[in-house]
């Protein structure tokens, strides 16, 4: 072979391995931008996977209170016309002590002595004890109140006290050795009793193993704003629902703090009043259960009061209500473990509703990744998403319908306020949980009547804010992806969290 040749052949192999080399490494980089595509769609693939799972695992958990709460409403309805019916009140008449515990209610105290004056019940067997621990001028205002009463030969002892201690579990206990009444009946400052309700009450009595009888909280004027008609509508549904299908079911209820009737005797057997947890009504009515007790719930004593008229009042009645009921959980769910399964599970969802919202919240604020991750997996979606999303407006829609056949269209949509607005406080709630939970007792504080709270801008309105913005931007988000279906309650929640904090704001 000559020389040119063995050139030619020498440039021509070293032509062919670099065509191969070429062609070999461009392969090399194809499969590995093939690899590097598949990788990635398979992490995608896994987020999707991961956030439906997280939410359906919300959904599972969700889930008791949603079934108890439907069961509820069933309960209500199957015993809507098959309450107890009331005995006749046996003589002689026992003797009743009426407890006032008030705290700086100049507003409202001479409306409250005056409705008290008027019960009809025998003089010499009723005493007034108006436990006053004021440092406003409710002690002057209510001084010549109690001065026509005794004129009248009404029994009345104004109890002040030098401190707060226990605060109204502390001022309820220790008037109640001067107490000479059998039964006591409590009313909270904003409450104006008809002249009738001892009349209505006490007949429950007959039997020796009714410890209370709770009258049915009424409205002293209709709501008008926002927060008046949502915060009544609460007091409605709890009543007219919750207490209804739990009292006429044998399910363990509360006594609601004012507007009812103790046996005095049940009061010091189930230990007495307490200040372990601010919500003292909550606590000495689980003690009472647990010792054997039976209670009422009388629908149709009607105890009208006021509701909170602002959002500043909302909140701190609110607060107060979510840090007790997770107190008295804290204290009561470990001493149920003797008690029947039942009671135990309804009892620990009863003590824990707080939950619920707070879960209702963080799936608003994951809807939007829902609505992207069913468009990898749209089975799983289903289940995790669509699913759930049907079962939870359900029961709204039920008591929609419910409400608009007993009472028009209107009432109905209060249903759409209470559920956002039941969120909105989600912020509140968990501050008030985390509180209950890691201390007991704390500062009673007093819901403002027929004023408007004091004080300065709660932090917690701009974490509002800033969560309902999040509601709305995910429900958009949804609807963009093609799942209109869980935008609803993200709106829901947005729009309730941007309402309550707007009327914080701007009353």
């Amino acid at each position: 072979m000559s020389d040119c040749t063995w050139s030619f052949a020498r440039v021509g192999a070293w032509s062919l391995l670099f065509s191969c080399a070429h062609d070999t490494a461009g392969h090399a980089a194809h499969t590995s931008a093939s690899s590097d595509q598949t990788s990635l769609a398979l992490s995608i693939s896994q987020i999707a996977t991961t956030v439906l799972g997280v939410v359906l695992g919300m959904w599972v958990l969700l889930s008791p209170w949603m079934i108890y709460g439907s069961w509820l409403h069933w309960l209500s309805w199957r015993y809507r016309n098959s309450g107890p019916r009331r005995p006749a009140q046996p003589l002689p008449l026992p003797h009743v002590t009426v407890q006032l515990p008030v705290f700086n209610e100049e507003n409202v105290i001479a409306r409250l002595l005056n409705s008290v004056g008027k019960l009809d019940w025998p003089a010499e067997l009723l005493q007034i004890q108006l436990l006053d621990d004021s440092t406003d001028r409710t002690p002057e205002i209510a001084a010549p109140i109690i001065d026509r009463l005794r004129a009248t030969g009404q029994t009345i002892a104004h109890i002040r006290r030098t401190d707060r201690q226990g605060y109204k579990a502390g001022a309820l206990s220790s008037a109640l050795p001067s107490a000479t009444g059998e039964f006591i009946l409590i009313l909270d400052a904003d409450f104006v009793p008809e002249s009738n309700l001892l009349r209505q009450l006490m007949p429950w009595f007959v039997d020796p193993r009714i410890a209370f009888a709770q009258g049915r909280w009424g409205h002293l004027a209709p709501p008008v704003s926002l927060i008046e008609r949502t915060a009544g509508y609460w007091i409605d549904r709890h009543l007219e629902i919750e207490q209804v299908a739990r009292s006429r079911s044998g399910q363990f209820f509360n006594f609601n703090g004012s507007g009812g009737v103790w046996r005095r005797s049940a009061i010091d057997d189930a230990g007495g009043w307490s200040a372990d947890t601010i919500t003292e009504d909550l606590d000495i009515s689980l003690r009472a259960w647990q010792r054997g007790w039976k209670f009422i719930f009388d629908f149709d004593a009607v105890v009208p009061a006021e509701i909170p008229s602002n959002a500043a009042s909302l909140r701190i009645q609110q607060r107060r209500w979510a840090r007790g009921a997770f107190q008295v959980a804290r204290l009561a769910i470990p001493q149920l473990a003797s008690e029947p399964l039942r009671d135990r599970i309804t009892i620990s969802l009863q003590l824990t509703g707080y939950l619920a919202p707070i879960l209702f919240l963080a799936l608003a604020l994951t809807s939007g990744l829902v609505a992207w991750a069913r468009l990898y997996h749209p089975s799983l979606g289903f289940y995790a998403g669509d699913l759930p999303m049907l079962g939870f407006f359900l029961p709204i829609v039920s008591q929609v319908l419910r409400q608009a056949h007993k009472a028009g269209l209107r009432r109905a949509w209060l249903e759409f306020e209470a559920v956002a607005l039941g969120i909105a406080l989600v912020p509140l709630a968990v501050k008030a949980g985390y509180e209950g939970l890691r201390t007991f007792g704390g500062v009673f504080e007093r819901t403002p009547k027929s004023t408007r709270a004091a004080g300065q801008l709660p932090g917690i309105v701009f974490v509002e804010f800033t969560l309902g913005l999040l509601c709305i931007a995910n429900a958009v988000w949804a609807m963009v992806l093609g799942a209109p279906w869980i935008a609803p309650l993200p709106i829901l929640a947005g729009a309730g969290l941007l309402a309550f904090a707007w009327r914080t704001v701007w009353p």
